[in-house]
């Protein structure tokens, strides 16, 4: 068994590696403050990991990989990685301050559309560059607790433990399925992440900052979607800011932005006005600055001098360019206070919200209503030829219960569960009504024969009575030819087979209901 005992304070590692000082500590590994006397006794962070098994192995690496290859003030640098006394370890730069989740206990209120969207949209193009390599690099847990705000209010993302190479032409599947709640999307708790997985979480992380709420979990939302939007629970947040939210958390990944630049693009559109604003909060302390005319020029200048081409002043954050070597920061320049506020068309209405209905309840409700009708018209009309109506309107009540379930997004796998409680619904309601209707039919025979036998007097045998009324009233019910007989085997099969019938065609009408959805989506303006 791994001995998970924390280093003691001033045990020498890797050689020139000193322990300062533990600063968290979970069931896979610990992170350190570190000092390494081979460079001046830099301070750094030094994160160790108990499993060193191959798998393990390979997670870490490629951590380092990652981070060996990208360098921005957004994420930490990597100084070295070594395996000793069992344990896998990874010296990283060390970020002072608080992650998110720690600031918003901390300030005890929402963050301001402004400040999530300054903090978070430079590692949204941190990420951008990730998804765009071939293959696509994946953090794959996004969170306020993966995100620390430095005291100069840089946000650095951290933790790339779980990150993947995504290539499309391949197989996706992976062993590695941790998640976070309420921060993965449905297709991480199946092994099958893309791009896409990092643009809800990163949605998601965004949710929580706006309203101190953690989004439900996505493979809950996927059978009945619970989400509310953010305006709902904190009034300051804008329609706007809503509808960009609400398409990156959509539960189909297809359904979602194309990328984590189209993503960043919809934050940094002219309606949020917030975003526009010459003043960014510095660390909470409520005093503002501002970006000048001469500190964009100055900016400017910086970026002609490094060989940069210039580009005239923007009205929202220009993709940083990232460097490979010796990098610089680069201000994002903002509008400055004497620019006016662009005229901008009027904003898209908010589609109305309101979560998706629930698999089972439309398959019950339109399986009960089919198995009545059904056995309604067998037992009034008595032809074989309205058997087969039964059977058509059986069909159509299934593609309806898979229609209902799609009509207003979710995924087409929706329609199958509520093809699968329509056609179990509707068998039970048949028999029930089926069996109901022949004992009142039956009852009514024995009580005409009864009335009968009484007027000419004739003696009743009861036993009888009842016999000879089953088969007077079965004899008067279509029955199909094929209709297997009961005690036979043939019945599992009959039923096995009409089980299929309904999830087949409720599937249709999934197809159906999500193909409307994405034409009454694209006609209101929403791609």
């Amino acid at each position: 068994m791994t001995d998970k005992t924390p280093l003691e304070q001033g045990t020498i590692i890797g050689g020139h590696y000193i322990i300062d000082g533990l600063i968290n500590m979970g069931g896979f590994g610990a992170v350190y403050r570190g000092i390494d006397s081979s460079e001046g006794n830099r301070l750094c962070a030094i994160k160790e990991t108990y499993d060193v098994t191959p798998a393990a192995r390979r997670r870490a690496l490629m951590e380092a990989a990652v981070l060996f290859t990208v360098k921005s003030k957004h994420l930490p640098r990597v100084y070295d990685a070594f395996e000793a006394n069992g344990r896998f370890y990874l010296v990283m730069q060390l970020i002072e301050g608080n992650t998110l989740q720690q600031v918003l206990r901390l300030q005890g209120r929402p963050c301001s559309e402004q400040e999530v969207v300054n903090w978070l949209i430079p590692i949204m193009y941190v990420l951008n560059e990730l998804h765009s390599r071939n293959p696509a690099v994946i953090h794959r847990d996004i969170k306020p607790g993966n995100i620390i705000l430095t005291p100069d209010q840089t946000a650095v993302l951290v933790d790339f433990g779980l990150t993947k190479l995504y290539d499309p032409n391949s197989d996706t599947q992976t062993l590695v399925r941790a998640v976070s709640q309420g921060y993965s999307p449905v297709e991480q708790y199946v092994g099958k992440t893309n791009p896409q997985s990092d643009i809800y979480a990163m949605a998601a992380t965004m949710y929580f900052l706006l309203t101190l709420k953690l989004p439900p979990e996505s493979v809950n939302r996927s059978y009945r979607d619970e989400l509310v939007a953010p305006s709902l629970l904190n009034p300051k947040v804008s329609p706007d800011m809503d509808r960009v939210l609400l398409k990156a958390m959509s539960v189909d990944a297809d359904m979602r932005y194309r990328s984590m630049n189209e993503f960043a693009q919809a934050l940094q559109s002219s309606l949020f006005a917030s975003y526009l604003d010459p003043t960014i909060a510095n660390g909470g302390s409520g005093v503002p600055f501002n970006y000048t005319q001469g500190t964009i020029a100055q900016a400017q200048s910086q970026q002609q001098g490094n060989g940069r081409q210039s580009a005239p002043q923007p009205t929202s954050m220009p993709a940083p360019s990232y460097q490979y070597a010796n990098p610089r920061p680069v201000p994002y320049p903002v509008t400055p206070v004497s620019s006016p506020t662009p005229k901008t068309k009027p904003a898209k209405p908010l589609p109305e919200y309101r979560p998706l209905p629930s698999p089972m309840n439309q398959g019950c409700l339109c399986g009960l209503v089919q198995g009545v009708l059904a056995a309604c018209i067998v037992l009034i009309l008595k032809k074989e030829a309205y058997f087969y109506v039964t059977i058509v309107v059986g069909f159509l009540f299934f593609m309806l219960a898979g229609f209902l379930t799609t009509r207003r997004g979710g995924r087409t796998s929706r329609s199958i569960w509520a093809g699968i409680w329509a056609g179990c619904m509707s068998t039970v309601m048949f028999w029930i009504v089926i069996t109901v209707g022949f004992a009142v039919l039956v009852s009514q025979n024995i009580a005409l024969r009864a009335s009968r036998a009484q007027q000419e007097g004739i003696p009743q045998n009861p036993g009888k009575e009842l016999q000879h009324a089953m088969a007077a009233v079965g004899a008067t019910l279509p029955v199909h030819p094929t209709t297997p007989q009961p005690g036979s085997n043939a019945v599992l099969v009959f039923l096995a087979g009409g089980l299929l019938c309904a999830i087949g065609f409720s599937l249709v009408g999934g197809m159906i209901g999500r193909s409307r959805f994405k034409t009454k989506m694209q006609r209101r303006g929403y791609p």
